[in-house]
């Protein structure tokens, strides 16, 4: 018989090196990766200090790592190079190897200038010797080898020839704070620009533990599930509880579809499962594409999540059941009825408002998949608006959210607009009284008296619900109430003028995400034109 040639599976390199820089989708992740080796790799005794320079220009890492030699450097240039790390039992990220990758996700050149025992070593790599690799290993160019040098130990990673028209910084700082929460115990210190990230915790009403039973301890070992409770709804960035997988490596956030529910974006908490990663499985628990979300076909990931999932559920049913009970009271009935008038008159405006949106979707939508749709509209003759959701296939428009006014006060955490399409990649919600499963008050929006602590703000926002919550503990509201009724003139005055404020900022919000480019002095007209609209339509509540 003929000998066959061998055969053998091979990898064009730079089509890999492409491939995996395509799941760093944004400056943040991009920049979160190189920051997140900074806080890992340190040596002994040392308190990770990183600085992150931004500019439209080029973004630069800095840190007091412990470095890298050239050979180290040699072997984080291995695409899917195992880490040296974790080979050695050390747990932490650089699971997949391709880390180096990112800054191809959003530039076009990688400079690294790294200093580790008296060596510097300066290397970069750019698109264009991927582009001419045709498949073969990639040429890195080495500007400085082992060069001697008295400069303590640490590394310098330099991003250019960004491919980006302007750099978010707010989005990186974000992402950095959110993440942080993995290395609290080596007391990190991470500035972005002049601005100094902390992980700053939500406030929190209380505190759950969970254990697992025996029969999952078997495979999640003996684990403590932390759920907390934030007395007001958190931004999507903050919900969640953390799965880490030993300390500083920080693998997923999992919701567990609770986000939706009533009090489930209160939620938020960690659990450390090392079993994800020690766990023989040849299915992977999670892949390289930084999403922060779990494969439940993993062993250990599906039992974790049935444990996590049925925790939170319980929490925000035990919350459920708790506010349920706090309505039946006189009080709580007279002020659901006073939040029942105010949003009722925030409703007629919003549909008018609705249909200004409308007006602007539809022409902007023209010649693309469902605007026909769009501009039909639903029930009684009212357009139907779309966001980013769960319910219908679409195509989301836009970005939300935001950082607020920089004094303390979190923007509303508005969700995209968007185009429901059945062949689109992405999920909507249509947002009125058609169609939608979410519990509102007729034309969208619902007023409710919570008490939210005496630390938060008199009002807070929840856009997912298109809710406005006026907190009951706020010193101005509760001295409002005092020992009198709901019907007290000062107390109904002070919640129609915080609820009509609110929504006001809500409506600025969502008018500045359908025109991003509109001019401040525009949006702050609109903010106060709303505000005298609402006023001359709410006077008569005003009487006793």
């Amino acid at each position: 018989m003929k000998q066959c040639k061998e055969l053998a599976v091979t990898s064009h390199v730079g089509r890999d090196l492409v491939a995996s820089a395509s799941a760093f989708k944004n400056e943040a992740a991009v920049v979160w990766e190189y920051v997140v080796n900074s806080l890992q790799y340190v040596d002994p005794g040392i308190s990770p200090r990183v600085f992150v320079r931004v500019s439209n220009q080029e973004i630069v890492i800095s840190d007091n790592g412990r470095g890298m030699s050239s050979a180290d450097l040699s072997h984080f240039f291995q695409m899917h190079g195992e880490n040296l790390d974790r080979k050695q039992g050390r747990p932490g990220r650089g699971k997949f190897g391709t880390g180096k990758s990112a800054a191809f996700g959003i530039a076009n050149s990688l400079q690294i200038e790294t200093m580790r025992s008296g060596k510097c070593n300066v290397v970069q790599l750019t698109r264009e010797r991927i582009d001419r690799s045709e498949g073969k290993e990639i040429p890195v160019e080495w500007f400085v080898r082992n060069e001697d040098t008295t400069d303590p130990n640490g590394t310098v990673v330099t991003i250019s020839q960004l491919n980006l028209r302007n750099v978010r910084r707010s989005m990186i700082s974000d992402y950095i704070e959110r993440h942080l929460q993995a290395f609290r115990a080596v007391m990190p210190q991470v500035a972005v620009n002049d601005h100094v990230c902390e992980y700053r915790e939500p406030q929190v009403s209380s505190v759950h533990r969970f254990t697992p039973t025996e029969e999952q301890a078997v495979l999640l070992g003996q684990v403590e599930l932390v759920i907390k409770v934030a007395p007001v709804p958190l931004p999507e960035a903050e919900q969640g509880v953390a799965i880490m997988a030993g300390q500083g490596n920080l693998i997923a956030v999992e919701r567990c579809g609770i986000q939706d529910k009533d009090f489930g974006n209160c939620l938020f908490g960690e659990v450390d499962v090392p079993a994800v990663e020690t766990f023989e499985s040849a299915i992977e628990p999670y892949d390289s594409t930084r999403q922060l979300q779990l494969n439940p076909a993993h062993p250990v990931v599906r039992v974790l999540l049935g444990f996590v999932g049925s925790k939170l559920e319980k929490v925000r049913t035990e919350l459920v059941k708790r506010w349920k009970d706090a309505r039946k009271t006189e009080q709580a009935r007279r002020l659901a009825e006073e939040a029942d008038k105010i949003a009722e008159i925030l409703n007629s405006d919003f549909r008018d408002v609705q249909r200004r949106l409308q007006d602007i979707r539809s022409a902007s939508a023209r010649g693309q998949a469902g605007g026909k749709r769009m501009a039909e509209g639903s029930g009684e003759g009212e357009p139907e608006s779309w966001i980013q959701g769960i319910t219908e296939p679409g195509v989301v428009q836009s970005s939300g959210g935001g950082k607020g006014n920089g004094k303390g006060r979190r923007a509303p955490d508005i969700k995209p607009s968007a185009i429901p399409d059945k062949d689109g990649p992405d999920s909507v919600d249509p947002i009125g009284n058609q169609g939608t499963k979410r519990r509102r008050a007729a034309g969208g929006f619902r007023v409710e008296y919570r008490n939210l602590g005496k630390g938060e703000h008199r009002s807070v926002y929840d856009s997912s619900n298109l809710l406005i919550l006026i907190n009951l503990d706020h010193e101005v509201v509760s001295t409002a109430l005092g020992s009198g009724t709901v019907q007290d003139v000062t107390f109904r005055r002070l919640s129609y003028e915080i609820a009509i404020s609110e929504y006001s900022i809500a409506l600025g919000y969502i008018l500045s995400e359908q025109d991003p480019d509109m001019p401040p002095d525009d949006l702050l007209y609109e903010v106060r034109d709303t505000l005298n609209r609402i006023a001359s339509s709410a006077a008569p509540l005003y009487r006793l």
